[in-house]
């Protein structure tokens, strides 16, 4: 290794291993000594050992930024909230000390923007990376890129900081990037191994790339499912960048790629000014790149279509955003098909174009700052007495209204609640359940996205899903566009979900009036399953009604508006509780509805007006959850994880998770459900089979969707069969194709996410609490059954029409049409819920993951 002195130690190490010099070029692209503050350390003088030496940890990261910003007039930061575990999200924002003292009137200007104001102030650029934790190169070249910018004294990075704002993030996923830097700093040696079979190179389940929960988080920029988003969203919108950077990487075999992608696969939303921008700025990436000798790709592979990843977001919002992918390595070094692939070439690659995107957006500086003032030029919140817009609804479901009331917030779109009921395309909107959001608002592009249906493309080849509709998504009723008067219309719910503590007080169970003999729940209400699981777990008995039944109000009549009527899956909770006096039933009780914010209506006696009476045989009662979710190699990271999330954070359930190789011998007696992600479960074997059917028949619950079902049909467990893979690939016809179909065919073979509708039996336990008008699922798999021939076994058949929104080939539509979508399966005493669909897709999918809670509530003691 060749000697420095300390002086050039501080200058190059950040950028350096101890194996490896820095490839040719590099050192164009940090300060001159004579040009560099030297009370700024570098990141090698703060960690104690050339950057990339080791991977990182977010910890390193946030400690470098925190010792910047108490040493550099040049920096402050933001923090966008914590991780699921608890990690600090920083970003640092770099500008002059000129801006720095004046950062809260140019935030006062940015939040002028989306009025349609044209506006002074520098150029916000914003730089994001490693949003997939495993993807390291980014978070390394972000370390060394907040050193050189705090401390280069050169004449182009001063002018550059006092023309703009720099903000980077150097970690969007802390838990992803901890998990993947301890992997690799484990398994790496003194001598670095670019053997590909090495265990550095070869993550165990799970991979870096996901959060806490296994959620991609470049997926949940729309849907902000997780805190990580929602910080992110939240600085976005505080800043409202010009130009955004998201830096990823790819597979080891890949050169160096930067947007525009393909042009036939850009959204049709997306401005053509934008696309023409995004190919300006990429002449100084090819320049950068080119000077590096390092080889590039454009408009081949990604594209820009879906609006929840971090490079397309920002298009529907008035900015520029760039997506760059650099070959991994993941880990220090490893071979590819074009050589040697290393962390230090990638952190030079990634430095590289931060530098480029810097140069590049001050160059396009006026450009940038006139597009997006155009932008929302025309897009102003409507004045007058009347507003054009369209109304949505969740019916019977006032939790799951403000659910998507709190996401319109975070994203900035203006909506308004009812003030009075009223019917709309024959559907009923009240002011408990109903939302009317204006058309004509500074958000109106990416609210016209969100509520895109299209179902024909020019090019059907996506990188992620073909819709992403969220009236879908959440179950709701929506109208066509009408006109109401703001009298009409409140800032505010002007009706609260929020029970009274009881309209008989707990504190008069000793006095003459009658108490209640039950409390009833309703069951569509999206809180009602988590107050079920409390219920449980204090040790209250529940029941749940099979069929409709209605209870008498005031007087006798069905026809009282004070009657009550409930339809099936309503919970039924009695007062006389085993161990309990009244009172502390009582009191339990309306203390949890209260804190679930959920209406506890007394019922004074048990004889109901009309269906089955409160002491009826089909009054069900629920059984406690204890479930087993089967976590590890070969099954789908995500789709476990949505499983965990809707379990852990949603319901509240303790559910551990179980190496699927463990299953073989592991006694199930204490576990009501065993929970079947999407996976090819390749370590479970017969030995697996035979304790699962013995579960069965003992009494439990198996839940399975996608190609679990493949594994449970093998092992001879699923009775209904399933559409093979060789009926589905013999769907489409290869005759006469020539070398350059292969691309159109395989576009149309491919399931990449589709929204699909359902026909669905109301009286089936596992469709209880459903109201949307038409239940959907997103169907992204080649997974479906053959017609059943057993009876009253499917509870959902995929309806005609059969596609709601996004891409599905005809061959698919002919074949899934009115076949099954879900069943459920007697075994013994137990059951399989078999589900062709993820139910919970991204978490996000508020309209159907009432079924998952019915599988785990009602399925067990209703199907007996």
């Amino acid at each position: 290794m060749l000697m420095f002195s300390l002086l050039k130690w501080r200058l190059f190490l950040p950028l350096l291993t101890l194996c490896y010099l820095l490839p040719a070029k590099a050192q164009d692209w940090y300060p001159p000594t004579a040009l560099t503050q030297q009370v700024i350390p570098t990141p090698a003088d703060f960690l104690g050992y050339p950057l990339g030496f080791w991977h990182l940890r977010h910890g390193q990261i946030n400690g470098y930024l925190q010792q910047l910003a108490n040493l550099s007039p040049r920096v402050t930061l933001e923090q966008t909230g914590l991780s699921h575990q608890a990690r600090r999200q920083l970003t640092a924002v770099i500008t002059s000390e000129v801006n720095q003292q004046r950062l809260p009137d140019i935030l006062a200007e940015r939040a002028k923007i989306k009025q349609g104001k044209s506006i002074t102030g520098p150029l916000i650029i914003w730089l994001a990376y490693s949003i997939h934790g495993d993807e390291a190169s980014g978070a390394h070249a972000a370390t060394a890129l907040s050193y050189y910018l705090s401390a280069s004294n050169e004449p182009w990075v001063k002018s550059l900081l006092q023309q703009a704002v720099i903000l980077i993030t150097p970690t969007q996923n802390p838990d992803g990037l901890d998990r993947f830097a301890n992997w690799v700093n484990n398994h790496r040696g003194t001598v670095p191994s670019a053997d590909p079979a090495s265990r550095e190179h070869l993550q165990g389940w799970p991979r870096g790339r996901f959060n806490h929960y296994l959620a991609d988080l470049n997926r949940d920029w729309l849907f902000l499912i997780h805190p990580e988003s929602r910080g992110r969203v939240a600085l976005f919108h505080r800043w409202q960048p010009h130009y955004v950077g998201d830096f990823h990487e790819m597979g080891r075999h890949s050169s160096y790629f930067f947007q525009p992608g393909v042009p036939s696969r850009t959204h049709p939303l997306t401005p053509p000014h934008n696309q023409q921008l995004t190919d300006k700025l990429a002449n100084f990436h090819r320049e950068a790149l080119d000077n590096r000798h390092q080889p590039y790709f454009s408009r081949q592979a990604f594209d820009d279509f879906f609006y929840g990843k971090g490079s397309t977001y920002p298009d529907i919002n008035g900015a520029i955003g760039v997506l760059f992918e650099q070959a991994s390595a993941r880990g220090q070094q490893q071979e590819s098909r074009h050589g040697l692939v290393t962390l230090a070439e990638g952190i030079n690659n990634q430095f590289a174009t931060s530098l480029s995107s810097l140069r590049g957006a001050i160059a396009l500086k006026d450009e940038l700052i006139a597009y997006q003032q155009q932008f929302f030029r025309h897009k102003q919140a409507e004045a007058g007495r009347r507003i054009n817009g369209f109304l949505l609804s969740a019916p019977h479901d006032p939790a799951r209204r403000d659910s998507f009331a709190q996401l319109l917030r975070q994203h900035q779109i203006q909506f308004y609640y009812l003030n009075q009921p009223r019917e709309e395309a024959g559907y009923q909107f009240t002011p408990t359940d109903s939302l009317f959001i204006p058309t004509n608002q500074p958000q109106q592009a990416l609210l016209q996205a969100m509520f895109d249906k299209r179902q024909t493309f020019t090019d059907a080849t996506f990188y992620d899903i073909s819709s992403f509709d969220l009236q879908a998504a959440y179950g709701l009723q929506k109208t066509p566009q009408l006109r109401l008067k703001t009298s009409q219309l409140s800032q505010t719910p002007l009706s609260s979900n929020k029970p009274e503590v009881s309209s008989r007080a707990a504190t008069e169970v000793d006095s003459d009036q009658a108490l209640p003999v039950v409390y009833l729940f309703d069951w569509r209400n999206s809180h009602a399953p988590v107050l079920l699981e409390q219920l449980l777990q204090v040790g209250l008995t529940v029941n749940f009604t099979t069929q409709p039944l209605s209870l008498r109000g005031e007087t006798q009549s069905t026809n009282d508006p004070s009657s009550q009527h409930w339809p099936a899956g309503s919970l039924i909770v009695a007062l006389k509780q085993s161990g309990m006096s009244l009172f502390q039933a009582q009191q339990q009780i309306l203390q949890l509805a209260q804190q679930h914010q959920l209406i506890a209506t007394p019922g004074f006696s048990f004889a109901s007006l009309t269906g089955l009476d409160l002491g009826s045989r089909d009054i069900v009662p629920v059984r406690p959850v204890t479930p087993l979710l089967l976590a590890g190699k070969g099954i789908h990271s995500s789709s476990a994880g949505q499983l965990w999330h809707f379990l852990d954070k949603q319901l509240g359930i303790a559910t551990p998770l179980l190496e699927p190789s463990r299953l073989n011998n592991l006694d199930l007696r204490r576990y009501s459900h065993l929970l079947l992600a999407d996976g090819h479960y390749p370590a479970l074997t017969d030995k697996a089979a035979d304790n699962i059917r013995r579960f069965l028949h003992r009494g439990g619950t198996v839940i399975a969707q996608q190609r679990a079902l493949r594994w449970l049909s093998r092992h001879n467990l699923l009775q209904q069969p399933l559409i093979s893979q060789s009926t589905f690939q013999a769907l489409f016809a290869t005759d006469n194709l020539t070398f350059v179909d292969q691309a159109t065919l395989a576009a149309k073979r491919a399931i990449g996410g589709v929204i699909l509708n359902l026909d669905t039996d109301p009286s089936h336990p596992l469709n209880f609490g459903l109201t949307a008008p038409i239940p959907t699922v997103m169907k992204n798999r080649q997974i479906g059954f053959t017609p059943a021939k057993q009876p009253f076994i499917t509870s959902a058949n995929y309806a005609d029409p059969l596609v709601s929104s996004g891409y599905l080939a005809d061959e698919y539509q002919q074949q899934l049409t009115g076949s099954p979508a879900m069943l459920v399966e007697r075994h013994g005493k137990g059951q399989i819920v078999a589900l062709a669909d993820n139910l919970l897709f991204r978490n996000t999918w508020r309209g159907s993951e009432k079924i998952i809670a019915n599988a785990l509530y009602f399925i067990p003691t209703a199907m007996r």
